[in-house]
């Protein structure tokens, strides 16, 4: 099989004598759906270990002097040569009655689990295909029990079972795979939609898998067209988004919220909090849209006395904090089109003379920058 000739001698090496301690590797997720659909060797690799304990493989990497990380459950990774890799036993998720966070489940590990009864626990079909490696052997071969194979040629998004719709989180990769792959959404989806319960749906996974559509705008868009058109269940803190529709070329939080801050300024507060960011981003960007749009109003007839004055008289200095501001906040830069009088492409490469530098008094010495391009510009 093809991915067999994708990874690298070494990597084939190491997991070949993961096998030959008594573990079958099946590479199940991301991993597998992603060789599938593009032909290509993710640097994410997880494998289902059949054959033996979790804790077996544990052993066989202290003694090679493997560093690895314990996850729950029971699941073990770590970093080879560039690539994650994360060894987990075949497992039942039993569901805890009335509960409706991401964890709603207590597990049963079984390393003789059949890839039927392992694979119902996940998602969409397209993610319960697995691919079963004999790396001894120089042999692999695709799992399919769900016909994920099927529904990924077709770009479509099918449920296992109705044990999909219990994890709120699953509504936010259901979102995540539309938006990123522009997969379609199934007919048994869209019929029992309403049995997502998003009341107990953290932030912190909000954000993950917004981050991970690589579309931030046309995520929240999702989400909240599908919580408005099925009623769902949300908390209070995220009917921000019920009165704000995003461009659909949005991509980070930065996007969001100078879009929004330049529609609603009251509103980018909600944004801020929402996402957590620290107060000064808010601040930062509202002092940077205070200065861009004075020196926006600038005219060349304003600027020509002021060039013939001093550097420290007070009508001089109010614009050159300004241009000095539009520097030091550059992060900003990229929202705001550089058509002014005086631009940060004007002082890009101005250079001031060192002996200059020496007999301006200190508290003026950072300014000479753009009060030498303001005279060279307006002059």
């Amino acid at each position: 099989m093809m991915i067999l000739s994708l990874f690298p001698a070494d990597l084939k090496q190491f997991l070949s004598e993961v096998e030959s301690s008594g573990a079958r590797l099946c590479l199940v997720g991301g991993g597998s759906r992603d060789f599938l659909r593009e032909g290509t060797l993710s640097n994410d690799l997880d494998f289902e270990v059949r054959g033996v304990e979790i804790s077996a493989l544990k052993s066989f990497f202290k003694k090679r002097g493997l560093t690895y990380t314990e996850l729950p459950y029971d699941i073990v990774r770590l970093d080879f040569k560039g690539f994650d890799l994360e060894f987990s036993s075949p497992r039942l998720e039993n569901p805890l009655t009335g509960n409706k966070t991401h964890h709603h489940f207590e597990v049963v590990l079984d390393k003789e689990l059949s890839y039927d009864r392992a694979f119902a626990r996940r998602d969409f079909t397209l993610n319960a295909i697995g691919i079963e490696f004999h790396f001894t052997k120089d042999e692999a071969r695709v799992v399919d029990p769900y016909n994920g194979v099927r529904d990924l040629e077709e770009k479509t998004l099918r449920e296992i079972s109705d044990y999909f719709f219990l994890d709120s989180v699953r509504f936010l990769r259901l979102v995540r795979f539309q938006v990123k792959y522009n997969f379609n959404i199934s007919d048994s989806i869209k019929n029992q939609m309403g049995l997502f319960d998003l009341s107990e749906l953290s932030i912190h996974h909000f954000k993950s898998e917004m981050k991970k559509s690589k579309n931030a705008g046309a995520f929240i868009n999702e989400f909240s067209k599908l919580v408005r058109d099925y009623q769902l269940p949300v908390k209070d803190v995220y009917k921000i988004w019920k009165n704000i529709h995003f461009s659909s070329d949005l991509e980070t939080i930065e996007d969001l919220l100078v879009s929004v801050f330049l529609k609603r300024p009251e509103a980018a507060k909600e944004v801020a909090a929402f996402f957590s960011l620290p107060d000064k981003t808010l601040k930062d960007l509202t002092s940077f849209y205070n200065s861009y749009h004075a020196v926006l109003k600038l005219k060349k007839e304003d600027l020509i006395p002021l060039c013939q004055s001093e550097m420290d008289a007070p009508e001089v200095m109010v614009v050159l904090r300004d241009l000095k501001n539009l520097e030091d906040k550059k992060e900003w830069r990229k929202y705001f089109p550089s058509h002014l009088i005086i631009s940060w492409d004007d002082w890009a490469d101005e250079c001031v003379d060192a002996e200059l530098i020496q007999v301006t008094p200190a508290p003026l010495r950072s300014y000479l920058r753009f009060y030498q391009t303001m005279k060279r510009v307006i002059q």
